[in-house]
């Protein structure tokens, strides 16, 4: 089933669609770097160049490609979870309870004297990782609780809205010095990732998305029902832990490192259903992968030609995401979501 992707004519221009913009986001800059000159990298006049692509340009490209990854596939597995068209990880709070966790990491832990391990990588993904876990077990104990799939989303507003109130009780009480860190940090950015924090950001996307690549059979029995996925072998509290750590992983670390961005992880899974006009899990699988990768360097390339200076990210994708968002609650009309 895998294979059949590979023989698909769109795979492949989505693949040299992947690549060129690949080359142009390591193209675009501050300095200004032709098709040519890019691989002539090793050559001795292009010393400048080849810092500013490797130490720059290349992890800003490492690091659009990840959140392509992650937020995108931590969306459609909450879709398809939940069975809700409006699902993903800015929707339903679990976002915003990822950057509580980095708030309270950012400036509990200067108030408590840790400055040094609050700027370790990994207690920011820790508080990150711990936030999106406790927002998305609360959606799912709701779920079994309420059967309206609109009252669902509005639990998810009023998670993140309760999120943002501890939020800004804390940005009240922070240092200028806590409270720059975390406005800045909340622009979301795919710039300035360091060598560990990529790697750390690699690790963590690597185990997000196995765990669901080892479910995809289950979720897909998941689909005409808990009885009947039961039925079928499928250990449905297994699969529902399973896809609980995997959300919340891929939608923690990303946030964590690039920001608190929103709208990508819903819109990306619409756009390959609407395009691929398909129900595979598999195809859907890998097609998201590729257009939240494409779209995610897409937007860094606009990011850095925007006049004026870098717009942050999380800007750009809301661009996206929010005509997204309308059209499909126009495209229900009356329907109940």
């Amino acid at each position: 089933m895998w294979k059949e992707i590979f023989y698909e004519k769109r795979f492949w221009v989505l693949f040299s669609l992947l690549i060129i913009f690949c080359i142009i986001s390591l193209m675009i800059g501050s300095i200004s770097t032709s098709f040519y000159e890019l691989f002539r990298l090793n050559h001795p006049d292009n010393s400048l160049l080849k810092r500013v692509v490797l130490e720059h340009r290349l992890p800003r490209t490492l690091t659009a490609m990840l959140t392509g990854i992650a937020l995108p596939i931590s969306g459609w597995v909450l879709q398809e979870f939940f069975r809700n068209p409006l699902a993903g990880p800015s929707v339903l709070g679990i976002t915003s309870a990822s950057g509580l966790g980095v708030a309270l990491v950012i400036v509990l832990g200067t108030s408590l004297g840790l400055s040094h391990w609050v700027n370790q990588s990994w207690l920011l993904i820790l508080g990150a990782l711990a936030g999106a876990l406790i927002a998305t077990i609360l959606l799912i104990w709701t779920a079994h609780k309420i059967s309206s799939t609109t009252s669902l989303i509005i639990v998810g507003f009023m998670l993140a809205a309760l999120a943002g109130a501890f939020i800004g009780v804390l940005e009240f009480f922070a240092s200028g010095k806590d409270l720059k860190s975390y406005v800045l940090w909340s622009f979301g950015s795919l710039n300035g990732l360091s060598n560990d924090r990529l790697y750390y950001f690699l690790i963590c996307c690597i185990i997000g998305v196995l765990l669901v690549i080892f479910k995809i059979d289950a979720l897909i029995k998941m689909q005409l029902g808990e009885l009947y996925a039961r039925t079928m072998g499928v250990d449905v509290r297994s699969l529902r832990l399973q896809l609980i750590i995997a959300s919340s992983v891929l939608t923690g670390v990303t946030t964590a490192l690039v920001g608190p961005i929103a709208f990508i992880g819903l819109a990306v899974p619409h756009i390959c259903r609407i395009y691929l006009k398909t129900a595979d899990f598999r195809k859907l699988f890998i097609y998201i992968i590729m257009v939240g990768v494409i779209l995610m360097i897409v937007f860094s390339v606009i990011s850095e030609i925007f006049p004026g200076g870098a717009l942050p990210i999380n800007i750009i994708t809301a661009l996206l995401g929010a005509p997204i968002v309308l059209s499909i609650v126009l495209n229900y009309k009356g329907r109940e979501l």
